[in-house]
């Protein structure tokens, strides 16, 4: 009698060990063989539940989406209503120690947004989710001109991604949080 598998937990596993190869290997290393070996098995360990890289890589970010959901909400809602923009902006820019490696998987979509439409629409998809969060955020927190001020945090966010990979000793952490602190605040608030 065959073993009975938990789907979503295999989902979890293998974009666990999608990260783990990445980690370890960068993300080009990233394969279907390279993932069922840091699994310890065979690759339809893996194909059973992905069946290609892209997919490999939108289950390592839909894991990802779901634990970043709940970390903005916990975030949103330890933060006075006027301070929640600076809360998100913040929390964006803040990172666990695989997400450096999830950010090079968004820069890689983007790169190949047009061979691969399915990796493409989900992160438009996200990318949507976090303009109107911001949004909407903004509009709490009593700016002035809320979608510019959005819309200014959304590309400095973005630009965030690109640069700590471009220039990690440059864009650290806390100086890319100053500056995109220092443009938020110039804007008013009602």
């Amino acid at each position: 009698m065959p073993r009975e598998v938990d789907a979503d937990q295999r989902l979890a596993d293998i974009a666990a060990a999608t990260i783990a190869v990445a980690r370890t290997a960068g993300t080009q290393a990233v394969t279907i063989r390279s993932v069922a070996t840091q699994l310890g098995g065979s690759t339809t360990l893996v194909t059973n539940y992905v069946r290609s890289r892209a997919a490999l890589i939108l289950n390592a970010l839909d894991s990802a989406r779901d634990r970043w959901e709940r970390e903005r909400e916990d975030a949103l809602a330890a933060a006075p209503a006027s301070g929640r923009f600076l809360a998100l902006v913040e929390w964006e820019l803040a990172a666990t120690a695989d997400d450096a490696v999830l950010r090079t998987f968004i820069l890689e979509v983007v790169s190949n947004a047009e061979f691969e439409p399915d990796l493409a629409d989900a992160l438009r998809r996200e990318a949507d989710d976090l303009l109107a969060t911001l949004r909407a955020t903004a509009r709490e927190s009593g700016f002035v001109a809320p979608d510019a001020v959005a819309d200014i945090a959304y590309l400095a966010i973005r630009g965030a991604y690109l640069a700590n990979v471009d220039a990690p000793q440059h864009w650290t952490e806390t100086h890319t949080r100053d500056v995109i602190r220092a443009a938020i605040d110039a804007h008013p608030r009602i």
